[in-house]
C-alpha cells in the first residue's frame, strides 16, 4: 500500500503529547450530552434536569482520552470509542434502527477513485458506516477537483486518498483504514477486494473502464454487490449490481452483453467516450451533459462533474449501500436521482419529453461518426 498515511494516536495523559500540540477539550460537554441522550424525559437548561445531570456527572465512572491529529498537530480530549459512538450515532434513531446500524458499522466496504468517492466516504462516515474501510486513489488534488470534491485549496498537491482519510478520522478517529495512495491496477485490484478479508461491498468510482470491468469479474468470483454512481449534470445515476445474490448476474446489469475483457485494454480516448456512453446510456444522459460529453477535447478537456450531482449522488448511494450491508431488500438494477424532474417546469410534458428524445437521437448520431 505504499508509504503509510497519518493516523491518529491515542494517548492516557496529556503529558504524553508531543510538543506544540494544540489542545482541545470536548469531554465534560459529551458527558452532558451523554445524560440527555440517555434520559429524554429531561431538556437540557430547565430546572427538573439540574439535579439529576449533576448527579449523572459526579458518579460518572467513564474516564477519558487524548486523540492526537498528526497532520494537524491537534489533540482533542475526548470521551472512549464506544460512548462517542453512541453519541455520535444518537440522533440516526429510529429512522437507522439498532440492528441496522450495528450491521452498518460492522461492516467493511472499499472505494476506488476518491475524487467523487471522497463526497459518498463523508455521506457513509456520517451516517455511523462501517469501520473498516479501504481507500485508493493514485492522484492528487487540483484546482480543478475543488468544484466538487471534499476538499479545500489547502489540500491542492496532496493525495486525494491521504485527504479522504484525514477527513474520515476528524469525524471518526476510531475508523480502520487501510490506504492504497498508490492506486489499484490490474495486478492488485483482487487484493484489494479480498485481502486480508474480503470486502462486504463495493464503491466503483474509477475512470478506467478496463479496472471497472475487471472489478465486477472479481467481485462475482467473491459474491461481493458493487455499487457504482455516475454523474449527470445536476442529477445522479447510481447502479448496483447485486453478485452476493446472483453470481450469474450480467455485469453492468448487462448493459454491454457478451465481450472479452481483453477488448478494452488499449481503447482510444474516443473508443473510451464511446464505451462509456454505453454503459451509462444515452437515453439517460441530461442534454446539458449529452452538450459538455459532445465538446470533450474541444473546448471541454474533461467530462463534467457538479457538486450538486455528487452531493446527490454520494447520499443516494449511502442509503443504498446501507440498506445492503443491514439485510434489507435493494434489487440489481439502474437507479435514476432525477433533480430535473423536480424542478424543471414542464419537465414531463409531451413537448420537453419530445426535445429530449430529438437530442438524445442527435447525440448518438454525433458520438457515432466520431
Amino acid at each position: 500500500m505504499g508509504k503509510k498515511a497519518m493516523k491518529p494516536i491515542f494517548f492516557k495523559s496529556h503529558s504524553s503529547l508531543p510538543k506544540d500540540t494544540y489542545l482541545m477539550d470536548v469531554f465534560s460537554r459529551s458527558l452532558k450530552e451523554l445524560f440527555f441522550v440517555g434520559n429524554p424525559k429531561f431538556k437540557e437548561g430547565t430546572p427538573e434536569s439540574e439535579k439529576p445531570l449533576h448527579d449523572f456527572l459526579s458518579t460518572c465512572k467513564i474516564k477519558g482520552i487524548w486523540i492526537y491529529m498528526p497532520w494537524k498537530k491537534i489533540a482533542v480530549y475526548t470521551v472512549p470509542e464506544e460512548v462517542y459512538f453512541k453519541l455520535r450515532t444518537a440522533r440516526n434513531r429510529d429512522v437507522i434502527t439498532k440492528d441496522e446500524q450495528r450491521n452498518f458499522r460492522n461492516s467493511s466496504i472499499g472505494i476506488v477513485g476518491l475524487s467523487v468517492g471522497s463526497v459518498l466516504l463523508s455521506s457513509i462516515v456520517s451516517n455511523g458506516g462501517p469501520k473498516n474501510i479501504r481507500l485508493a486513489d493514485f492522484d492528487e488534488i487540483e484546482i480543478t477537483n475543488l468544484n466538487r470534491m471534499k476538499a479545500t485549496i489547502l489540500d491542492v498537491g496532496k493525495n486525494k486518498a491521504d485527504v479522504a482519510a484525514f477527513n474520515v478520522w476528524e469525524l471518526d478517529p476510531f475508523a480502520s483504514l487501510q490506504i492504497w495512495r498508490e492506486g489499484v491496477s490490474k495486478n492488485n485490484l483482487e487484493k484489494f477486494i479480498s485481502h486480508p478479508k474480503k470486502l462486504d461491498l463495493f464503491v466503483d468510482t474509477m475512470d478506467s473502464l478496463d479496472l471497472k470491468i475487471l472489478s465486477r469479474f472479481i467481485c462475482k468470483k467473491y459474491r461481493i454487490p458493487v455499487v457504482m454512481i455516475t454523474e449527470n449534470a445536476d442529477n445522479s445515476i447510481i447502479d448496483v449490481e447485486r453478485y452476493d445474490q446472483d453470481r450469474d448476474l450480467k455485469i453492468f446489469n448487462g448493459r454491454l452483453g457478451n465481450f472479452n475483457i481483453k477488448d478494452f485494454e488499449s481503447l482510444t480516448y474516443r473508443e473510451w467516450l464511446k464505451l462509456a456512453a454505453k454503459i451509462v446510456g444515452a437515453d439517460f444522459l441530461a442534454p446539458s451533459m449529452q452538450r459538455s460529453i459532445l465538446e470533450l477535447g474541444k473546448s471541454i478537456a474533461s467530462v463534467p462533474q457538479l457538486s450538486t450531482s455528487v452531493s446527490i449522488g454520494g447520499a443516494s448511494a449511502t442509503a443504498m449501500i446501507r440498506r445492503i450491508l443491514s439485510d434489507k431488500p435493494l434489487i440489481s438494477g439502474r437507479y435514476l436521482v432525477n433533480l430535473d424532474e423536480k424542478i424543471i417546469p414542464g419537465y414531463n410534458s409531451k413537448k420537453a419529453v419530445k426535445i429530449r428524445e430529438k437530442l438524445t437521437k442527435e447525440f448518438i448520431l454525433k458520438m457515432s461518426a466520431k
